[in-house]
């Protein structure tokens, strides 16, 4: 039997364990789920990056995640404890990291910013973040979280850096700057803004309003007249419409200012609006300065080609307009060089500034005056009534430019070419009226100079002519359809021996004529026909020495030379003597075969120049003579100084020879000039046994001309040299007349 008590007792024994067993199990299992969510909720922070910790902090155990250790330079198997994580602290962040931690335990929560150095000896900067709580067994847990800022202190510094950079930039910027925000407030500028828009200091501040700023200058009245909170307010509204701006500002104070504004805007957003302000009256200046150096001539201040030719279809137009004539005047100056190259260009531009002052001074405000390059200059005469005023003016100019001109060198003579052209009359086009002014001017020269001539379209057709000479000759010298001929020239020694040959250049035509050198040798002058001309000549007479030489070597063994002519533009060449003497060495010849002629005027052109070229050709064994001697420039005191062999004396000075003494007398003082100087003398156009004879009784040391040979195409000089070699050269002694 069982004793109820018994029963009893043992009854609620087994309901005590029964409820013991039923609380363990479900602690058990709370603490089974707590504990899933807790590891749950680790390993969501670890794939966030965020390392954490959990400190018992009765017991000071410690746990460590494992993203807590890597941020932390710490190895898995090392022991979770302050004592190893200390270290990783920075010495200079350590006190405060163990302070906060201490009072962020005692307080239940706290924040730290903290370094660490990792294994690898990078610095991380780290925040800490903890709280603590009481578990059921009432113990105090602290739960920490650990950031990597590093990536965010990097940016920091990057972004802290580039503001430091642009700041020093805007600072040092050489324009104003501002920047208002959408309300038209200051926000940010530079010490130029006020400075530059001379703006009161204590005025710039941050949060001021624009019309604040701007109220100033409408004070000073920048804007123009009117009332001032108007003109401000007006210039506000414009100001929030956020448009892009560009204009130029002239203050009263005579600075001119560059104002360029534009919208600043964030997401589709205008929020605020930057402009600049760069003071630019210096580069005002400079370009005006320019573009009066583009327009005008530096040496006389006048306006060069360019502007001219602007001003003058403006000046065409007008008379157009009001049924008005127009008259240019193209002056050019007679004998400019020649004194430009003997007395230097100091003197000459001396001389070009004072033409200019006097063509100002005579000319109209209305007239335009130009000056074209070198010793050329034009004029345009506005709305004149008829072309005798043109002629009027033109003789007034060349009055006043033929008054002598005083310079460091003494007085110097010099007289102006003029053509004149007209509109409507010859042309309305302003480019074809300076080139008739030209052509006109060209026909003033060619007739004596210090004098002016109108257009007429009979100068025209000179010019097509002379154009259409140059074509044609330009095609001769490609086709080598120029020949030359060759004039004997004898001594008049006994037996006149022959001592060489003049080359002739011949131009032959399709019907059996010959065009006058005097007719195309001009023209081939002003173009670079000449110097193509030369080398033509050069090369023929090289061959044609080579083949006398090789077909008659006995015949052509004396020592006598081809004389060749140059022109002014030929002797000018620097490459002269190199060119010549190329051209005689490709045939097998030399220098020492050759006389080169040349007139008085190429010696007085330059004179230094000519100097040194006449040595140069001496020194390779060529000789010099003057052609036409007597009918050039005064020369006389310069021939001792020149390495000249030779004197020519024209022909016209031959011709007339007569008993009577007075015709004789300049031929005689000639010859007698050569003798004392050392030099020999030939005479041109000896056409009579009389003239023979006196000049062999003046001592002449040679002669060409009808009376010995007309000059001789290239085949037939072998036969003249058979003649000369068997004596039957000799004119008959019965000829006279």
């Amino acid at each position: 039997m069982f004793d109820p008590i018994s029963v009893i007792g043992f009854a609620i024994a087994t309901l005590a364990c029964a409820a013991w067993w039923i609380e363990r199990r479900l602690r058990l299992e709370r603490e089974k789920s707590q504990q899933s969510e807790q590891e749950r909720f680790s390993a969501l922070l670890e794939r966030l990056g965020i390392g954490h910790w959990v400190r018992d902090l009765e017991t000071g155990q410690m746990w460590w995640s494992s993203e807590f250790r890597r941020l932390h330079g710490i190895q898995s198997h090392i022991e979770a404890h302050r004592s190893f994580l200390l270290p990783q602290v920075l010495d200079e962040d350590r006190d405060a990291f163990i302070a906060t931690l201490k009072a962020a335990y005692d307080q239940g929560q706290g924040a730290i910013r903290y370094r660490c150095k990792t294994e690898s000896g990078d610095i991380r900067h780290m925040m800490a973040r903890l709280t603590v709580s009481v578990s059921l067994d009432q113990r105090r847990i602290a739960y920490g979280f650990a950031l990597d800022l590093t990536p965010l202190v990097q940016l920091e510094e990057q972004l802290a850096e580039r503001s430091a950079y642009l700041e020093a930039i805007v600072k040092h910027l050489p324009m104003g700057l501002s920047v208002f925000d959408h309300n038209l407030h200051l926000r940010f500028w530079n010490t130029r803004f006020p400075e530059v828009l001379n703006l009161p200091g204590d005025l710039i501040r941050e949060g001021v309003d624009f019309a604040d700023l701007i109220r100033v200058p409408a004070l000073r009245g920048e804007y123009g007249p009117g009332d001032v909170e108007q003109l401000v307010q007006s210039r506000r509204a414009l100001a929030l419409k956020f448009e892009p701006h560009r204009f130029e500002r002239v203050h009263p104070n005579g600075r001119t200012h560059l104002v360029i504004g534009e919208p600043i805007r964030r997401n589709g957003q205008t929020i605020g609006f930057v402009s600049t302000y760069t003071d630019i009256t210096e580069q005002k200046a400079r370009e005006t300065a320019i573009k009066q150096l583009a327009r005008t001539d530096p040496l006389t201040g006048l306006d060069n080609r360019g502007a001219f030719q602007t001003g003058l279809k403006q000046a065409v137009a007008q008379s157009l307009r009001h049924q008005r004539i127009l008259a240019v005047l193209f002056i050019d100056m007679d004998r400019f060089k020649a004194i430009n190259d003997s007395l230097g260009h100091d003197t000459g531009d001396q001389v070009l500034i004072e033409i200019a002052d006097r063509l100002k001074r005579r000319l109209r405000l209305s007239d335009l005056v130009a000056r074209m390059g070198g010793d050329e200059f034009v004029v345009a005469l506005t709305e004149i009534d008829n072309a005798t005023d043109a002629g009027h003016v033109a003789a007034e100019l060349i009055h006043a430019l033929s008054v002598p001109f005083v310079t460091h060198r003494g007085e110097l003579h010099l007289s102006p070419s003029i053509g004149i052209s007209l509109t409507p009359q010859d042309t309305t086009d302003e480019a074809e009226l300076l080139r008739l002014a030209d052509l006109a001017m060209y026909h003033a020269k060619h007739a004596g100079g210090a004098g002016f001539r109108f257009f007429t379209p009979a100068m025209n057709e000179e010019v097509m002519r002379r154009i259409d000479v140059e074509r044609r000759l330009r095609q001769a010298i490609d086709q080598d359809a120029l020949s030359l001929h060759f004039q004997p020239i004898h001594g008049l020694s006994d037996g006149l021996p022959l001592l060489g040959f003049e080359a002739l250049l011949r131009w032959p035509q399709p019907d059996g004529r010959f065009i006058p050198p005097d007719e195309f040798i001009p023209i081939a002058e002003s173009t670079e026909l000449i110097r193509l001309i030369g080398h033509w000549v050069w090369r023929s007479v090289a061959r044609h020495l080579a083949e006398w030489r090789g077909a008659h070597p006995e015949l052509a063994a004396g020592n006598w030379r081809i004389s060749i002519n140059l022109s002014p533009r030929e002797f000018e060449q620097v490459s002269l003597v190199q060119d010549i003497e190329s051209a005689l060495h490709a045939a097998g010849e030399s220098l020492q075969r050759v006389t080169l002629e040349i007139t008085e005027g190429v010696m007085m052109g330059d004179p230094t120049q000519a100097q040194k070229q006449l040595l140069a050709l001496r020194e390779k064994g060529a000789q010099c003579a003057v052609d036409d001697f007597g009918t050039g420039y005064s020369s006389l005191s310069y021939l001792h100084r020149f390495a000249i062999d030779c004197l020519k004396i024209d022909r016209s000075f031959i011709g007339s020879l007569g008993p009577e003494p007075d015709t004789q007398a300049i031929v005689t003082a000639a010859i007698g000039v050569a003798q004392q100087l050392g030099l020999k003398t030939v005479a041109e156009g000896v056409e009579t046994i009389d003239q023979l004879k006196w000049l062999q009784a003046m001592g002449c040391h040679a002669a060409q001309g009808y009376l010995l040979s007309r000059p001789l195409p290239a085949e037939q000089v072998p036969d003249y040299l058979k003649r000369v070699h068997m004596g039957l050269h000799q004119p008959a002694v019965s000829h006279s007349g």
